[in-house]
C-alpha cells in the first residue's frame, strides 16, 4: 500500500540507489575498488610450523609481528587483509611485497591499512583516497577480510 492507503503504482520509478540501476548511478558518485579474501587458518599454521622466522619476516612487518605474537587467528586475518588490499590495487600480490601492505589497528581496535613503496605508488596511480578501508573477521578455522578503496 502506498501513502494514505492508496495502492502504489507499478510504474513508480526505482530510487536512485536501487540495485538494478547502472553502477554509475547518482548514488555512486565516486567509483570504488573492492577486494575480498578468505583463508583457512590451518594453511598459515602449517607454513608457520615449517618456516617460522622466514615466513614471519617475509610477510609481516615488525609491528604486525609484535601485535600478532604468532597468534594464528591474527596472522591469518592479516594475511587475508593483505590479499584483499592487493586485489583493491589490482595486482594480487604480484608487483608489491607483502610488507608493503601493513595492517595496523587503531586504539579502538579497528584495522587500518598503511601502504609503503610500490603499494603506495599503485594507490596513487589508481587515484584511490587514503586510507583504504579494511574489515577482518576470524573464527577457529577461517579468516576473512574485505578491503575498499574509494576514488
Amino acid at each position: 500500500m502506498g501513502p494514505r492507503g492508496t495502492r502504489a503504482s507499478r510504474a513508480t520509478p526505482a530510487p536512485p540507489c536501487h540495485p538494478s540501476r547502472r553502477p554509475r548511478s547518482p548514488c555512486v558518485s565516486d567509483p570504488s575498488e573492492v577486494g575480498i579474501d578468505i583463508i583457512e587458518t590451518a594453511r598459515i599454521r602449517h607454513v608457520l610450523e615449517r618456516h617460522p622466522r622466514r615466513f614471519l619476516d617475509r610477510v609481516y612487518t615488525e609491528w604486525e609481528q609484535m601485535y600478532c605474537r604468532s597468534n594464528i587467528l591474527h596472522l591469518s586475518g592479516r594475511w587475508a587483509a593483505k590479499e584483499a588490499v592487493s586485489k583493491v590495487l589490482g595486482l594480487g600480490v604480484r608487483g608489491v611485497g607483502w610488507r608493503e601492505i601493513e595492517i595496523r589497528r587503531t586504539r579502538a581496535g579497528q584495522p587500518t591499512v598503511t601502504l609503503h613503496g610500490r603499494a603506495e605508488a599503485r594507490r596513487q596511480v589508481l587515484g584511490l583516497r587514503t586510507p583504504l578501508s579494511v574489515s577482518i573477521s576470524h573464527i577457529r578455522d577461517l579468516a576473512v577480510a574485505v578491503a575498499v578503496g574509494l576514488r
